[in-house]
C-alpha cells in the first residue's frame, strides 16, 4: 500500500495533488489568521469559550497562534520547510478538533472562532469533519515525497 501511493505520488498527477493539498491547508491557515490578528481579544473570548484552558493561557494563545498560522501557511505556499510545516498544521487541527470534540460532549454551544468573527461556524460534528480532513491533507503533505522550493517546476533552476 505504502509503495502505490509513493508510486502515486511520484506521478505529475500525484505531485499535482500534493501541491493542491499544500495550497488548501496554506491559503485555510492565512484565511485564519488574518480575523483573529486584527481583533486578538475577540479570539482570545472564542478561545476562553472552550472552557478548556486557563486563564493564565488565554491571551498569550490569542496572540502566538495567528501569528504560527502564518509562519505555517508562508512555509506551505513557498515550500520552505514545507514538511515541517505540515506536521505543525496536522498537529494543530488535532488539537482544534479535541477542542471541539470536547466542547459538543460537554454541550457547550458556541463559534469555533476558527476564523475569528469573518466567517462565523457553529462547533459542530461538521467542523469537526473538516478538521479531520484537512488533518489527512497535512500527514499526506508530511509524508510526500520532497519537492523542490517552487511545486510546479519540474526540473532544477538554473545556477
Amino acid at each position: 500500500m505504502i509503495e502505490k501511493a509513493q508510486t502515486f505520488f511520484a506521478t505529475d498527477r500525484g505531485r499535482g495533488l500534493l501541491v493542491l493539498f499544500r495550497f488548501v491547508l496554506a491559503g485555510m491557515f492565512l484565511f485564519a489568521a488574518v480575523p483573529k490578528l486584527l481583533d486578538p481579544v475577540t479570539f482570545a473570548r472564542d478561545i476562553d469559550n472552550y472552557r478548556m484552558l486557563p486563564d493564565a493561557l488565554i491571551g498569550p494563545i490569542a496572540l502566538m497562534l495567528p501569528v504560527a498560522e502564518i509562519v505555517i501557511g508562508l512555509a506551505l505556499v513557498t515550500g520552505v520547510y514545507a514538511r515541517g510545516a505540515a506536521i505543525t498544521a496536522g498537529l494543530l487541527l488535532v488539537g482544534f478538533a479535541i477542542g471541539m470534540v470536547q466542547a459538543i460532549v460537554r454541550g457547550i454551544d458556541l463559534d469555533c472562532g476558527c476564523f475569528g468573527h469573518f466567517a462565523e461556524a457553529q462547533v459542530s460534528w461538521w467542523t469537526v469533519a473538516r478538521n479531520a480532513t484537512l488533518t489527512l491533507m497535512a500527514v499526506t503533505v508530511a509524508l510526500g515525497p520532497d519537492m523542490p522550493l517552487w511545486p510546479l517546476r519540474r526540473t532544477p533552476a538554473p545556477t
